[in-house]
């Protein structure tokens, strides 16, 4: 008798097979990590005149940390995280030529920003191995700038985001994140939206705060702390998935206190920590789901996801848009809550 199962999102009308007759052991996915580029690295401290200037910079001042940016030719050094524009933006602020109406049903124009957050000065300090400190910097510039660009007209939605290793689309192996601005909502945060609002109008609660306590007490825990859950979703689609969730509910990241953000830092330290120990320090992604709109307060839960990348979407998933999963949410659960843990005592 067949034991793979089918499961259903919390949120999404999005189906995975969790194909467990053919399961994987963490040891399958471990791959020799991709040697960095010998080339000179632009994100590198001295090469700053080798990016676009800095929109943010935080500088180091008297044991505080000074906000700056790129001006009238100066590009700061001996900084601790640096935003630049992007060279090849996937959206572009618009000029004074820009018609913003909707040109079409079908069409509208890219008008946004994309931007690199540089993480730290240091070639290899990422996020799994970095001090708690710098990654609150980080997680300070994140917030720094979804609060600027949410202000804007154009912009609807700010997607934080994460690729780490050249497999999982890195194109420089410094440290950084990225930031794009959208002029609409895209498809998977609409969705939420849709299913969180009607999960509201119906309960008259939060569906991810249901969640949440769901998952704190059961086989796809991993970790938590003051102020975050880490679980493995009910239907990953990813081996080795995990989402982090704030145990407030708030609907956007720009909610956060300082002890919230030091939390998250911690989360974010001993998880990736923990999946770099168990895995090799694999490829994978991160984005961080949060809103913008103020009506969606009472319904939306933010939180941030993390997707190792170790299979490949194939022709079944790409045409049937359902995912197929070899490793069980409650079993990769496992594996890094003992990883996760071991992170913690060192």
């Amino acid at each position: 008798m067949a034991s793979n199962q089918v499961r259903k999102d919390y949120l999404l009308n999005r189906w995975v097979v969790i194909a467990t007759e053919r399961k994987k052991r963490p040891t399958d996915f471990v791959t020799k990590p991709s040697a960095n580029n010998t080339d000179v690295c632009p994100l590198c401290p001295d090469n700053e005149h080798m990016t676009p200037p800095a929109v943010l910079v935080y500088l180091s001042s008297d044991e505080t940390v000074k906000k700056e940016k790129d001006q009238n030719g100066l590009c700061h050094k001996n900084w601790l995280v640096r935003v630049i524009p992007n060279m090849y933006p996937v959206f572009a602020p618009p000029t004074k030529k820009d018609d913003l109406t909707k040109q079409s049903p079908e069409s509208e124009r890219a008008v946004g920003h994309h931007e690199v957050i540089i993480e730290s000065p240091c070639h290899d300090n990422h996020p799994s191995t970095m001090k708690l400190s710098q990654l609150v910097y980080t997680i300070s510039a994140y917030l720094d700038r979804l609060a600027v660009l949410s202000k804007k007209s154009y912009v609807k939605h700010v997607s934080i985001f994460r690729n780490h290793r050249k497999e999982a689309g890195a194109s420089l192996s410094h440290p950084h994140s990225q930031l794009i601005t959208s002029p609409f909502i895209p498809t998977i945060l609409a969705e939420e939206l849709k299913a969180s609002k009607n999960y509201w109008n119906k309960n008259s609660k939060c569906l991810f705060c249901d969640v949440l306590n769901k998952e704190a007490a059961g086989p796809r825990f991993i970790w938590k702390n003051n102020s975050f859950v880490v679980f493995a979703p009910w239907a990953s689609i990813n081996p080795f998935e995990f989402w982090v969730v704030p145990k407030q509910h708030k609907s956007n990241m720009l909610c956060m206190s300082g002890g919230e953000m030091h939390d998250l830092a911690e989360t974010m330290r001993v998880c990736l920590g923990g999946l770099r120990s168990l895995l090799n320090d694999p490829p994978y992604n991160f984005g961080f789901h949060t809103v913008l709109p103020e009506d969606a307060k009472n319904y939306y839960h933010w939180h941030l996801e993390v997707y190792p990348k170790l299979s490949t979407w194939a022709g079944f998933e790409k045409s049937t848009g359902m995912f197929i999963n070899t490793v069980s949410p409650e079993d990769a659960a496992a594996e890094l809550r003992s990883a996760v843990q071991a992170e913690t005592n060192l």
